[in-house]
């Protein structure tokens, strides 16, 4: 199953950038307050991925 959600970005402070967790992620993948959003960014195929570390 594909699930597609866009969020929009906004600024915290003056060098980083916010936004929010879609509801259906938050359900689908039992994410709670707490919990670690690993940002792992491949420049060379420009390809992002997350990874939850559970709290």
């Amino acid at each position: 199953m594909k699930i597609n959600e866009e969020t929009k970005v906004r600024n915290q402070g003056k060098i980083s950038l916010i936004t929010t967790i879609p509801k259906t992620y938050v359900k689908a993948l039992d994410i709670k307050s707490g919990d670690t959003l690993e940002w792992i960014l491949d420049t060379e195929i420009e390809k992002l991925e997350l990874k939850i570390i559970k709290k």
